[in-house]
């Protein structure tokens, strides 16, 4: 499911921007974005991310705003520019080059300068840990007012099956009795007598189109997909497979009956079961 969250921690390094966004994928991608003073802690973002989430592409970005005293501390010491300025100038001098040409760019690009990856500590972690949990909440709660929405989406659905399923039910014993009356019909256009091999394989026939079990199962699936569209527990593969089976059994039913207004229920069914396909590719 989608979501969105934002935190702004303020730390010894400065003020840290934390933001969690989610898009609907089947299965969890994690993209993590970060200072490179922040690298060395991709492996436990990606953890903390796993442990909460389970499905969809996640996009961690912390931006770091760094603090007047943390900034003073990535900048050389001046006396230290002054003996790099003055080696680099006898240097030139001694190739032939304008000494000129020791400016402070070339100076900065060419001297020792503390990096920020240095900075990081396991205490940072720490630090980003405490605005990590405050996003990640802002991002949840959005994906639990979706999930709200959603689950009263599928459970509408849900009743549009059992009430065709249901209309189903009322016409299979038509159905039955109407293939009956063609199969007396069938018999009685055979001109010699039919030998008790013929009433075997008719019985067999009437057997292999009965729906009853079908109707059975899919009664079942319809229990149990409710009960875990309403669980708190992460119910996306269980659902995936639930409809998948579900799909299964309305095929069945359609290629058994030969009842035109079955079949047309049947359609709609499925119609509406593969809305509801969509709609759980958004659920953990």
């Amino acid at each position: 499911m989608t979501g969105f969250g934002r935190a702004l921690h303020d730390c010894p390094l400065g003020r840290l921007i934390i933001e969690i966004q989610s898009i609907n994928r089947k299965y969890l991608e994690i993209f993590v974005s970060t200072p490179k003073e922040f690298g060395r802690f991709e492996q436990s973002l990606r953890k903390w991310v796993q442990e909460k989430i389970s499905r969809g592409q996640i996009s961690l970005r912390i931006h770091l705003i760094p603090s007047p005293d943390s900034t003073l501390e990535l900048l050389p010491d001046v006396e230290t520019l002054k003996s790099l300025k003055e080696e680099w100038v006898r240097i030139a001098k001694s190739l032939g080059f304008d000494p000129e040409s020791i400016d402070l760019p070339f100076l900065m690009l060419h001297s020792p300068i503390h990096e920020r990856a240095q900075l990081a500590e396991d205490k940072d972690l720490q630090e980003i840990e405490v605005g990590f949990k405050e996003a990640l909440e802002g991002l949840l709660k959005m994906k639990r007012n979706e999930g709200e929405s959603l689950a009263s989406d599928i459970l509408g659905r849900i009743t549009f099956l059992e009430k065709h399923l249901k209309k189903i039910e009322k016409l299979t014993p038509d159905s039955a009795k109407k293939m009956q009356e063609k199969l007396k019909e069938k018999i009685k256009e055979i001109k010699q007598e039919v030998d008790e091999r013929v009433l075997k394989e008719v019985v067999l026939y009437a057997e292999k189109v009965d729906i009853t079990e079908e109707i059975t199962r899919l009664k079942s699936h319809f229990e149990q997909f409710q009960k875990a569209v309403q669980s708190s527990e992460p119910v996306g593969r269980k659902l995936d497979f639930l409809v998948q089976e579900m799909g299964r059994e309305m095929n069945t039913i359609g290629s058994k009956s030969a009842d035109s207004q079955i079949s047309h229920l049947v359609v709609e069914m499925k119609s509406e079961l593969e809305k509801i396909r969509e709609q759980i590719q958004n659920i953990e």
